[in-house]
């Protein structure tokens, strides 16, 4: 018995080729059942929990992809958002976004109902409308930055919200480079709104006194304004289609190859980075992006002063159609239509262009100074830029190199 039983533990000679084919088979094995749970992930993620809506929904939004919504969004929201940011409420701006959500969406639907209240990071919207409609709404939201002084345009943000396990490719990171894009667009919006605002003045002003038609500062408003809307055009062409559409298009395919978590976060990465560098909001295009804000903030003081030359030809207009109605008043009564050389004068004037003060054709000298200035600075750094989409943007800009000649490269 003590043979036998010492003999069952003696040692065995070992065969390699048996265990190297045991660990083999052992990590095929494994391989298999990764692959299969990598594939399960990647189904519910498309699948279940819709990620490739989700992030349709940030470009369409987010990234103001859908031009329906942004004009449905900023005619509500143009009276809040000339205001101070500290009088603004965010439930109210919440209301704004889901009726422009809502009338682009599902016009059946009515615009503006069925707010309720939120909690944590949500938006709270009420249930209703379609399903992708709802999708948004539950995880569309707003923000309202607290900075001190500054108005509704700078503290207004859209927001997005993602829960788990979308949260994993769309974090809290990435959300935030989202918003990065969405403030440079909405402003690039801002400026636009502001210059075709500029041109129903300069339409209706010219309608009102046909005189202003052949009037200096008028027409060198023109120019300057038309100089404008061709760079604000060309720019928002390059960030709208050559940098997110061809972007977009590379993350759809990138999304359908994915074989697992990694590959569909290195996609929405690759995606995000791309945007945010072609979009001249990488680190290392600092001076380029405030060189941009200059632009803004000059168009933007321009068509303040636009705004204000329009009042004062208004109240012009309105002063000579009262005195000429006090003159007519006079001579029917037997009297003298004018009481004095002055009034005289004015009346004989009627229908001409009125007087501009010399304020005016200095604040016209002065925006056109600094515009072409700051474009020409800009222009320089895009075209010395070492990305060629930016080399691309320079083209389109100056397609018929009268910049360069200018002596702006």
């Amino acid at each position: 018995a003590g043979r036998h039983f010492g003999a069952a533990f003696e040692p065995r000679t070992v065969n390699l080729a048996e265990r190297a084919a045991g660990e083999a088979t052992l990590s095929a094995a494994i391989e298999c059942a990764c692959s299969r749970a990598n594939e399960k992930l990647v189904e519910l993620l498309l699948g279940r929990h819709r990620l490739q809506e989700h992030l349709t929904h940030l470009k369409e939004y987010l990234l103001l992809g859908k031009g329906d919504f942004v004009q449905a969004l900023m005619e509500p929201l143009l009276p809040q958002l000339s205001r101070p940011a500290s009088q603004l409420h965010r439930h109210h701006l919440l209301g704004l976004v889901e009726s422009a959500v809502r009338s682009c969406t599902s016009p059946g639907v009515a615009a503006g109902s069925g707010i309720v209240g939120s909690s944590g990071g949500g938006s709270g919207w009420a249930r209703g409308g379609s399903d992708s409609e709802q999708l948004l709404l539950d995880h569309l939201g707003v923000l309202l930055s607290s900075s001190p002084g500054a108005t509704g345009w700078e503290a207004f943000s859209l927001d997005y919200r993602a829960d788990p396990p979308v949260s994993a490719v769309l974090s809290a990171a990435a959300v935030g480079e989202y918003r990065r894009v969405f403030t440079l667009l909405w402003r690039l919006k801002r400026v636009e709104l502001s210059l075709s605002a500029v041109w129903r003045r300069h339409t209706t002003a010219a309608r009102l006194v046909r005189a202003l038609s052949s009037d200096a500062l008028l027409h060198r408003c023109h120019l300057l304004r038309h100089e404008m809307v061709h760079f604000v055009f060309n720019l928002q062409y390059y960030l709208m289609f050559e940098v997110i559409q061809c972007s977009w298009e590379g993350l759809v395919a990138a999304l359908a190859a994915a074989s697992d978590l990694d590959g569909l976060i290195g996609a929405h990465s690759a995606f995000l980075s791309a945007v945010v560098q072609k979009a001249m909001l990488g680190p290392e295009n600092a001076p380029l992006l405030e060189a941009l804000d200059a632009l803004f903030e000059t168009i933007l003081r321009f068509a303040k002063s636009q705004e204000l030359l329009y009042i004062h030809l208004l109240e012009q207009r309105a002063a000579a159609k009262q005195m000429a109605a006090a003159a007519a008043a006079n001579t029917a009564a037997g009297g003298w239509g004018a009481a004095g050389a002055a009034e005289a004068e004015a009346l004989l004037a009627e229908g001409d262009a009125p007087p501009l003060q010399p304020h005016f054709y200095e604040q016209l000298r002065v925006h056109a100074a600094q515009y072409r200035q700051q474009f020409a600075a800009f222009f320089a750094q895009v075209t010395r830029h070492a990305s060629l989409d930016l080399t691309f943007l320079s083209f389109r800009l100056d397609f018929n190199a009268y910049y360069e000649s200018l002596g702006g490269a």
